[in-house]
């Protein structure tokens, strides 16, 4: 009896340890390890709030609509359109102003900033058509219809006649070196206190901070009903996950909501002083003119609510420009009550963001969203630092006791693998019945960590002998460099050679899309499957393994041993691997239900390059890997990531292309400039090897060649028209959703509305990695 209880509290003070260990050392501010496991976290977020819109259907929310500058407004008037979005008047949205307000919606937000319009074309027509006006009467309408849609008075008149429209700040930081100093006022012509909220200095000061108020069009700014901001932070990884409520603006010390919380004032009843940010609870209160709460936002420590999405892009109604701006084909009645937000959602005006639920999202859709939040009173919220030790703590110690009751934990092994899965489902449903966020990864680290101490003690007190330094050693460096430790009775040492080789990449296509499809074990079978497969080959054809980085594959030929022909071997390997890979794709289709439809359309990526790098021993003098590094490594590394976005599988650079050009069938595939790089580097696709061609592409192969060349021809009404029929020849099987004739030709498009010049090199310059 006192040898359990002697357990159960040596459970308990590991499992108080290890909470303590995470929860306040993974929560030191500027710590690597805090920053990564924030990471983590928000990658748990992530797959929270797809969750929750994973059902969500396009256009099921219309009471937010947004008036959306899309491809047919923008069509050529010949062709039915507005023209092109940068040559429209501003007369044009004073139109839309007119007719939509006419309708008695709850507000218009433009989410776009305006300069003042260049009005020389008007000045001068108006100029003439006043001293010496026409006396046809075809011309005299002509002219009038033409300084009517061009009257660049209509906007600000119409925006301060509908007392509906608010329209956007942009705040920005002080950069001297392009001579943006701070500003200690707003911009001259633009003075509306009723723009402002109050609120103490205190709580003002803890909001995001601007130096400049970058708008050029103060006008505009003055005859709104209100303005705000309409800047959206992000994340460290890029991802917008929190919106501002207000910006204070430190020069006059003034407090500027954003563009959909003034809005969101004005609907609910709420005066400039109803705001009040409680930092300790951070919680938002929103009172009407009563004093009455209206709303209780959950905040950050700036004042930043949490976005709430609603679904995937276009959840959202959206409407085209062109019709909304014509009561004829739609009745301003419909706007009656509903919330107007002005947008664009063509890639070419630069309004697309990464979200939580999508890669590729249009800004003007984040400000539904949290409009839509505030009006429908839901919104989401993060636990706290102090709640989330207490449970960590909580959970470890009754971990630890309940671990440590057999003599051997690994007896229970499975016990913490079910408190993950428990806790995990536990801030699924949190989040799913109440929009509350719990943190899952320091919860599961503390979890495994109270395991492993458990584990550890034991095992240390059991195992004294020398077995055990041997397994630990083992932990830190690879079996390889412990053999040749053994053999050579030397210590591993840090150190390199230089040398010509080729470097190898690959990895699963989506593979984060599995671990959504397939439970954890099998997940694991599969992928150790696949591994051993493709180490199989590699190993078989003279590579040697660099590591395993989740499903990745690193990989270099002619080191250690060298290798004759390393460039043809690498490039074999990848077409081994692919059509290991459809073998394999065929056993898991002939396995039914067992696997998901996603596994049976597996692909992998590869990138490949040949050329000077550093092999050997690198690491620090506690644990180091034989490894490969250099500049040849890094393009190799972004071939294979860049196959994506050119809807191929095996992607070569030019100078393995050279040395093995004659033993494989190849598609010339482009100059291209990749992520980190300032030149270009000629690619190529790897098809197969001679003498094997597959089926179509003797057709194929010649068309898009032909379409190349017309291309770095810039005839680009004929290289569209080329790729369009090499499209027609392209195997679109499952899984493959573009391909190489499909990337070239809004490429061309873009430059026949852009030439590149004479000078132009035939590169193209790639915007991710």
């Amino acid at each position: 009896m006192n040898e359990l209880l002697k357990r159960l509290g040596i459970g308990a003070l590991i499992g108080l340890i290890a909470g303590l260990l995470v929860s306040y050392g993974t929560n030191v501010e500027r710590f690597f390890f805090t920053d990564l496991l924030n990471g983590y976290e928000f990658q748990s977020y992530d797959a929270r709030m797809r969750a929750s819109v994973s059902e969500s259907e396009e256009a099921s929310i219309d009471t937010v609509v947004i008036i959306d500058i899309e491809q047919q407004s923008t069509l050529p008037v010949d062709s039915g359109g507005l023209g092109r979005y940068y040559n429209w008047p501003q007369a044009y949205h004073g139109q839309l102003i007119d007719v939509v307000t006419s309708g008695e919606p709850a507000a218009m937000l433009f989410d776009i900033i305006f300069d003042p319009e260049n009005t020389f074309d008007f000045d001068l027509v108006n100029a003439l058509n006043s001293d010496n006006s026409p006396n046809d009467e075809y011309l005299a309408d002509v002219t009038n219809q033409f300084l009517v849609s061009n009257d660049p008075t209509r906007f600000v008149y119409s925006t301060y006649a509908s007392q509906k429209a608010y329209h956007a700040l942009v705040f920005e930081q002080e950069d001297s070196l392009i001579f943006l100093y701070k500003m200690d006022s707003e911009p001259e012509g633009y003075d509306r206190p009723d723009h402002m909220i109050q609120l103490p200095d205190d709580q003002s000061n803890r909001l995001p901070k601007a130096d400049r108020l970058g708008n050029t069009f103060p006008d505009l700014l003055q005859a709104s009903v209100r303005t705000g901001s309409a800047n959206f932070p992000q994340d460290q990884d890029g991802i917008i996950r929190r919106s501002p409520t207000a910006i204070w603006f430190e020069g006059p010390n003034h407090v500027y909501p954003t563009l959909t919380m003034a809005a969101a004032m004005d609907i609910l009843g709420v005066p400039n002083d109803g705001l009040n940010y409680d930092y300790e609870k951070l919680i938002l209160t929103m009172r009407d003119t009563t004093g009455k709460i209206v709303r209780e936002i959950p905040i950050d420590e700036k004042g930043r609510m949490y976005v709430n999405y609603y679904g995937y892009y276009k959840t959202f109604y959206y409407l085209p420009y062109m019709y909304c701006m014509d009561p004829e084909m739609l009745d301003p009645s419909y706007w009656k009550g509903k919330v107007a937000l002005v947008g664009a959602s063509l890639p070419g005006l630069m309004d697309l963001r990464n979200t939580p639920v999508q890669e590729t999202f249009a800004g003007v859709e984040i400000h539904a969203n949290v409009i839509h939040s505030i009006l429908q009173n839901e919104f989401v919220s993060i636990t706290d630092t102090q709640t989330n030790r207490l449970a960590i703590l909580i959970i470890c110690i009754v971990l630890g006791v309940i671990v440590n009751i057999p003599t051997k934990p690994l007896y229970t092994l499975p016990i913490p693998l079910l408190a993950i899965t428990a806790w995990v489902i536990f801030t699924y449903n949190e989040y799913l019945t109440t929009l509350k966020m719990w943190e899952i990864v320091r919860p599961a680290i503390s979890i495994g960590g109270t395991y492993l101490g458990i584990f550890l003690y034991n095992f240390l007190i059991v195992e004294k002998d020398k077995r055990f330094l041997k397994n630990t050693f083992g932990t830190y460096i690879s079996p390889e460099l412990i053999d040749q430790m053994f053999d050579a009775k030397e210590e591993p040492s840090l150190g390199g050679k230089e040398g010509y080789h080729t470097a190898f990449f690959t990895d699963i296509q989506s593979f984060s899309a599995f671990s959504e499809k397939l439970s954890a074990s099998a997940l694991v079978e599969l992928l150790n499957d696949y591994l051993t497969e493709m180490t199989d080959i590699l190993f078989d054809n003279k590579g040697t393994l660099d590591k395993y980085i989740g499903d990745a594959i690193v990989a270099f030929y002619g080191a250690p041993a060298p290798v004759d022909d390393h460039e043809y071997w690498a490039c074999l390997t990848a077409i081994k691997m692919q059509e290991r890979l459809a073998e394999l794709r065929t056993k898991w289709q002939g396995e039914g239900d067992r696997w998901p439809e996603i596994v049976h359309h597996m692909q992998n990526r590869i990138g490949v390059n040949t050329g000077p790098m550093v092999t050997g021993n690198m690491g620090s003098t506690m644990r180091m890997n034989y490894t490969m590094m250099g500049d040849t490594v890094n393009l190799a590394a972004r071939l294979e990531a860049s196959a994506k976005q050119y809807g191929i599988y095996i992607q070569v650079a030019d100078e393995t292309y050279k040395a093995c050009k004659d033993k494989f069938i190849w598609r010339d595939l482009d100059y291209v400039i990749v992520m980190g790089k300032t030149e270009p580097a000629q690619v190529f696709e790897l098809i197969t090897e001679i003498g094997n061609m597959p089926s179509g592409y003797d057709k194929l192969l010649p068309a898009f060649h032909e379409a190349v060349k017309l291309y770095r021809n810039q005839d680009w009404a004929k290289a569209i028209e080329a790729f369009k029929a090499s499209d027609k020849l392209e195997d679109m099987f499952p899984g493959r959703k573009i391909n190489l004739s499909r990337v070239y030709i809004p490429r061309c498009e873009h430059y026949k509305e852009n030439p590149p010049g004479d000078d132009w090199d035939g590169s193209w310059a790639l915007t991710k990695k």
